[in-house]
């Protein structure tokens, strides 16, 4: 024999669902790799940063506003509030949402004296981990050759769209196929790692959720299916657009047995179904009830406006695991297939059928971590196809099973395999350097300069956190998160008429309105404070220092804070968090 050869003994698989403790090593190697490499674009954009620009802590300049939101509600967790009030709009409103992933990291952030930047950054980190075993752990109970499982759990982390596809075409041809993989961030997780971790988080949770579930049906016994139930319900208290997902699956997983079978399932595998979904219901009616008795959170559901692609982009964006389950899928009633591959079929079906519920305004949230079953499809679908026919071949040749040290398949299907990788990864590549690109653009929102932070940090220990402060657009999404003030001018859905405010902030600024016209509309909406920094500049020459029913409070480093003339607003206070160390 070669001694570069070796003969692969016999091994007897794990069964369904078990995974042994060896076996973790490779999908935590994954995580730390993931990790790692999602640690670049930051650590870029710290090493960057200068005596004049400070690094915000996040990439994406599409994403930087909504993690702002996110950020601002765990400021409120850490000053001592339950229930969150909405900082981005003027009008006053009582503390009214709950969120339970928010209300923990700023209690965290609290306990420790970690920041909220680090902590947010942590808390990524954490989720990434914890997706990865989770996503191991439902590959599991449909694979059971470890080597099989490795390869899912790669299409799983690092699959994605055919962006790199459309770009080479529109460089080619001029035709733009306008790639959904570059903003639509739930159909690849990679690209959540990248900018959302709370989209990584609900993923994780949603998944390990049907993995107990699962479970609860392999053992015979009700204590995993309460677990699930305890997890999807913490997923609804932290990211309901998933447990909105998670509800259907696990329903339509059953009525598919169902319908395979030709019977209906056992009274215990209804009971295990009822505990699961029954939780995150009662949950997801309570979050719905207090969105009703609040309109400030409750219009911000109503003007979402997040509809899914058309057929054709949404395959693209899918990419290659898509196809391939496609191209090699069985049915969806085969019920002597693993539980495990019969919940992904029903994971797949459902997303994509309430993907395109018309009166459902945020659907393409339901896409998120749709990767993770259509890798099981695609490993199951290139086994029972491609790999099996390499197989045969070998055979039909005389071939013994013979591979090289260390690898753990026969030439030919590592090669198929090495293919479908490439084309999974290169999206991923073309996602990652664009971020790495983005963040060595020195400028708002991803970076702040020293006195907008010195001016917000002046804020955050000297006006009141019931005050409004105007203004523009890029300074309105810092204020909530760096000083707890409201805003006139925020993030695009949290702002009641926001085309309207933003119209009225540009006009603000300019010099298109005379006093009368600025006066009105700080007295209108009783905002007490009004910014003039670089971002303000930009708007319009107005000079606020020229205006009698203003009185500048601040002024160093190019900013300045002004207070609106009028008793009764705008009053001083002292921070009721901790006093922050001074800006180095």
């Amino acid at each position: 024999m070669n001694p570069g050869l070796v003969s692969r003994a016999r091994k007897s698989p794990p069964p369904f669902g078990e995974v042994p403790l060896r076996e973790w090593l490779f999908p935590l190697g994954v995580a730390a790799l993931l990790m790692a490499i999602v640690w670049i674009p930051y650590s870029l954009g710290y090493s960057l940063q200068d005596g004049t620009h400070r690094f915000m802590g996040l990439v994406g300049t599409d994403a930087i506003d909504d993690n702002n939101v996110y950020l601002g509600l765990m400021r409120q967790s850490a000053e001592g509030r339950v229930l969150f009030t909405n900082n981005f709009t003027p009008e006053p409103n009582p503390p009214a949402l709950f969120n339970f992933l928010y209300l923990s990291l700023g209690r965290i952030s609290r306990w420790t004296g970690m920041s909220l930047d680090q902590t947010h950054r942590a808390f990524g980190a954490l989720s990434i981990l914890l997706l990865t075993l989770t996503i191991y752990g439902f590959i599991a109970t449909a694979i059971r050759r470890p080597f099989y499982r490795r390869f899912a759990l790669v299409l799983a982390c690092f699959g994605g769209g055919f962006l790199w596809l459309s770009r080479i075409i529109l460089r080619m041809t001029g035709v733009d196929l306008k790639p959904i993989t570059a903003w639509l961030v739930e159909v690849n997780l990679f690209h959540a790692m990248l900018v959302y971790p709370h989209f990584v988080f609900a993923a994780a949770l949603m998944t390990g959720s049907l993995v107990m579930y699962l479970k609860s049906e392999r053992v015979r016994r009700y204590m995993p299916a309460a677990a699930a139930g305890c997890v999807a319900t913490i997923l609804a208290a932290s990211h309901a657009f998933e447990a909105v997902a998670f509800i259907p699956i696990a329903g339509a997983y059953l009525v598919l047995d169902a319908l395979g079978l030709g019977r209906m399932p056992g009274a215990s595998r209804w009971k295990c179904c009822a505990l699961v979904i029954g939780m995150p219901v009662g949950m997801l009616l309570v979050n719905r009830w207090m969105l009703i008795l609040e309109p400030a959170w409750g219009d911000v559901v109503t003007r979402l406006s997040f509809q899914t692609p058309e057929p054709f982009r949404l395959i693209l964006g899918l990419g290659a695991s898509f196809a391939i389950s496609v191209l090699t899928f069985e049915g969806f009633l085969r019920v002597d297939r693993p539980s495990g591959e019969r919940m992904a079929k029903a994971w797949v079906l459902m997303v994509l059928v309430l993907a395109y519920v018309p009166y459902i305004n945020w659907r393409w949230h339901l896409l998120n971590g749709i990767q993770i079953p259509l890798s099981i499809l695609a490993t199951q679908g290139l086994r029972r196809t491609v790999f099996l026919r390499i197989q045969r071949r070998r055979r039909a040749l005389g071939k013994r099973r013979i591979v090289p040290r260390g690898i753990w398949a026969p030439a030919p299907q590592m090669a198929v395999m090495a293919l479908v990788g490439i084309i999974c990864c290169l999206s991923v590549a073309n996602l990652f350097l664009h971020y790495k690109y983005q963040v060595q653009d020195m400028s708002s929102p991803t970076y702040l300069t020293r006195g907008e932070l010195s001016a917000m940090d002046w804020m955050s220990r000297n006006v009141s956190l019931d005050s409004v402060v105007l203004g523009s657009y890029k300074t309105g999404n810092y204020v909530p998160r760096l000083s707890g003030q409201r805003v006139f001018l925020g993030e695009d859905m949290l702002t009641q008429a926001f085309e309207i405010r933003a119209r009225d902030v540009g006009e603000f600024y300019s010099t298109h309105w005379n006093d009368t016209q600025r006066e009105a509309l700080l007295r209108h909406y009783q905002v007490g404070y009004v910014v003039y920094g670089p971002p303000e500049r930009e708007l319009g020459s107005y000079d606020p220092s020229a205006s009698s029913f203003l009185h500048r409070i601040y002024e160093a480093d190019g900013v300045e804070i002004f207070a609106v003339k009028q008793e009764g607003e705008g009053g001083m206070r002292t921070a009721t968090l901790p006093e922050k160390e001074p800006l180095p």
